[in-house]
């Protein structure tokens, strides 16, 4: 299977720190759906949050691919 469609599994330690990244984007989600009236300028931010969070996640999961070449 090609790598980029496989599952990548993570260590105990990846996993950890993905908890954190998700526990700390979750209170963002949540900060800003407290405090921000609906609009197209909410969604868009939301959505860019999510990329980060997506993006953030991924390097994780590949590490191990980098580092061992």
């Amino acid at each position: 299977m090609n790598n980029r469609a496989k599952y990548t599994d993570v260590n105990d330690e990846q996993k950890n720190r993905i908890d954190d990244i998700r526990n700390m984007f979750s209170d963002v989600y949540d900060f800003i759906e407290n405090n921000c009236k609906s609009s197209r300028e909410t969604s868009l931010a939301l959505t860019k949050l999510e990329e980060a969070q997506f993006w953030v996640i991924k390097g994780i999961t590949r590490e191990k691919e980098e580092n061992n070449g």
